[in-house]
């Protein structure tokens, strides 16, 4: 509860007030709101010391001093106007200063209501221990989004205005800037970069992308690079040449999951690890226990051991829990993350379906064994 007041603190009270603070002319503006603040002191304190009503000779109070410098900010007071000279500069100075600090005020908000980039600029300016994220495509919204949901930050630099995810983005609290990330004063001064914790070049060019890479590296030497690159060969030679952090290639990244998926495994995901003739894949699954299957009351441990599997997660009662312990008993109704061979996933899925083939199941379509 506590974390959530926070992080909504930081979101909707912190940022906003920052945000609004580093729109151009904050300097200007900055100095003008102190002299404000200082005429609305000076302004109490005097009143409060030196005012004596005209009409029925009586001082004010404090409260009554506060007061009445609340009301000169808006051209109202029920105090008719004092004969000290000192007093009446007060009673036109108060209006004339609150006049310029809210036309200012209004004017920047103005500013950045209209315009977007200037409000999201200012806005990721203010982001410490981020992610940036540099091109908006569907693998980058899909990594957005993930970054988010770990309970992570992000901001995102995108070159055209056009893009069609740049509104969905802004919808989930991203700010998302439009300019060029291969330029170093963007990633200095908009997207705060000498603060953040990673960067991922996610556009869909791999020069730009390391170029991306490079500049980061060179303004941050020890900023986290994880880098997207589409040929494979490169992929490698940018990871030990450039000492990027961690380089993805797309297509090394999706070969293993076509091939698994392009046999009569039930899998969601599918990895490579190893390399040469360690190589192999590493497959995760969801299972829902159905009620007529022999699992139900199964422990984990004996669910492991029995069909050689790791069982990575376990989904009950809308609850998710990491590497459940060995001695949990699985009921009908739970979904486990299941790590696997091929033919060992094809075991499993004789006895249980896979969440993604629960629809089948329910139709009939997808035949549960009653026996091993």
């Amino acid at each position: 509860m506590r974390k959530s007041v926070s992080r909504w603190l930081r979101a909707y009270i912190k940022r906003p007030l920052l945000g609004f603070f580093r729109l151009p002319g904050s300097k200007g503006f900055g100095v003008l709101l102190f002299i404000f603040v200082v005429i609305l002191v000076v302004a109490v304190i005097d009143l409060d010391l030196n005012y004596i009503n005209p009409e029925n000779g009586k001082d004010l109070d404090s409260i009554g001093a506060v007061y009445a410098v609340f009301a000169l900010l808006v051209f109202e007071t029920p105090l008719p106007l004092p004969e000290s000279w000192l007093t009446r500069l007060v009673f036109f100075a108060i209006p004339i200063v609150g006049i310029l600090v809210l036309g200012q005020g209004l004017l920047r908000l103005g500013s950045s209501f209209f315009d977007k980039n200037l409000w999201n600029k200012a806005m990721a300016s203010t982001y410490t221990d981020h992610t940036i994220v540099c091109g908006l495509g569907k693998v980058s919204l899909r990594v957005i989004r993930w970054i988010l949901d770990l309970d992570e930050e992000a901001i995102v630099i995108e070159q055209s205005h056009d893009n069609p995810f740049i509104e969905q983005v802004r919808r989930w609290g991203v700010p998302v800037i439009i300019a060029d990330a291969r330029r170093p004063e963007v990633l200095l001064k908009d997207a705060n970069i000498k603060q953040a914790e990673s960067i991922v070049p996610c556009t869909n060019d791999d020069l730009t992308n390391l170029n991306i890479a490079l500049q980061a590296r060179k303004l941050v030497p020890g900023l986290k690079v994880v880098l997207r690159m589409l040929e494979m060969e490169m992929a490698e030679n940018v990871r030990e040449g450039f000492d990027i952090h961690t380089v993805f290639s797309i297509p090394e990244i999706s070969a293993p999951a076509f091939a698994a998926a392009a046999t009569r495994a039930p899998l969601d995901h599918a990895f490579a690890i190893g390399q040469g003739e360690e190589r192999g894949i590493l497959t995760i699954t969801t299972f829902t226990l159905v009620p007529e299957s022999i699992l139900v009351g199964y422990t984990v441990g004996n669910l492991e051991d029995e069909f050689e599997v790791a069982i990575i997660a376990q989904h009950r009662n809308g609850k998710f829990r990491l590497h459940p312990h060995d001695d949990e008993v699985l009921a009908a109704g739970d979904r486990f993350v299941a790590s696997a061979s091929i033919s060992a996933l094809n075991r499993l899925a004789r006895l249980t379906p896979p969440s993604r083939e629960m629809k089948r199941y329910k139709q009939g379509r997808w035949q549960i064994k009653s026996s091993k």
